[in-house]
């Protein structure tokens, strides 16, 4: 009978397994926490339309939302991603909500440090639960002195020539009322900082709706679903382009996290939308 040796090959083999299981466990935690969450990618959509005029063919919008600066996104992050944003010269801005994380004082640096973010027809936004919780008012006033324009709840058209499209917002399904009214002539385009407000938009519905919120799962299995979603129709909304009822959905997985400051597969992104008119044959 022969037993086990201290120190033998038994025990090198062993040891070998611990520290491979060591090292891979600290390289995913490292890419978990260090990585992805800073890893910012641009995803780009077509979107064609009849409805589209011909002076809009062509016309690019960049959406961004779940910002979260805090003590997870820097200051100098939020900098870097306007800086990102202005280099692509778009033709509109819009913001889809959830700008701070973890406390107030987080509201007026987050505005100061988007302050400068440029384009053509401008910038517009929509608040999210987050900016109900760590201050209503601040966020606006916030808007304000950023120079983006409030549309929650409102809507604004954008004129070129003698043609138009209408860009609206709602306000956060979960902490404000939602007020949408659409003109059935012109392409419309909803913001609405969670998704599932689609589910309530019946005889008034828009061409294209975009929303954030649910961070693309943040951490997902390998991104084809995630464990944590916040919304009544669990990974239904989860992330990317989706039709719900006639309508385009594109839901962004946001820049920022909340805690846990983790992301596997739901990368940071900035959403890039050309608008094409026609029916894309």
């Amino acid at each position: 009978m022969t037993g086990f040796k201290p120190g033998g090959k038994g025990t090198a083999k062993i040891l070998l397994i611990l520290l491979a299981f060591v090292l891979a466990a600290a390289g995913f935690l490292a890419y978990v926490f260090f990585i992805e969450p800073v890893w910012l990618k641009t995803t780009e959509y077509t979107i064609y339309d009849e409805k589209i005029p011909a002076e809009f063919d062509g016309y690019e919008i960049v959406f961004v939302s779940d910002i979260h600066h805090g003590p997870f996104v820097s200051y100098e992050r939020v900098e870097e991603l306007k800086e990102r944003i202005n280099s692509m010269e778009p033709d509109l801005v819009l913001l889809g909500g959830d700008y701070v994380h973890r406390g107030p004082a987080y509201v007026a640096p987050v505005f100061r440090a988007l302050t400068g973010l440029q384009a053509a027809d401008g910038v517009m936004g929509v608040l999210g639960n987050h900016d109900h919780w760590d201050g209503e008012q601040e966020t606006r006033d916030g808007f304000a002195i950023a120079g983006i324009t409030d549309i929650d709840n409102r809507s604004v058209f954008i004129e070129n020539g003698h043609s138009m499209i209408n860009v609206s917002g709602v306000g956060d399904f979960d902490e404000d009322v939602q007020v949408f009214v659409r003109d059935e002539d012109v392409f419309t385009i909803l913001v609405s900082h969670n998704p599932d407000y689609i589910s309530k938009l019946d005889a008034d519905r828009p061409d294209l709706m975009l929303s954030g919120h649910t961070h693309g799962g943040q951490v997902t299995l390998f991104g084809l679903w995630a464990p944590f979603i916040p919304s009544e129709f669990g990974n239904r909304f989860r992330y990317g382009e989706i039709t719900y009822n006639d309508i385009t959905l594109i839901v962004t997985s946001g820049v920022g996290t909340i805690t846990p400051p983790a992301r596997f597969f739901a990368r940071p992104e900035i959403v890039r939308i050309t608008l094409r008119s026609g029916n894309g044959d």
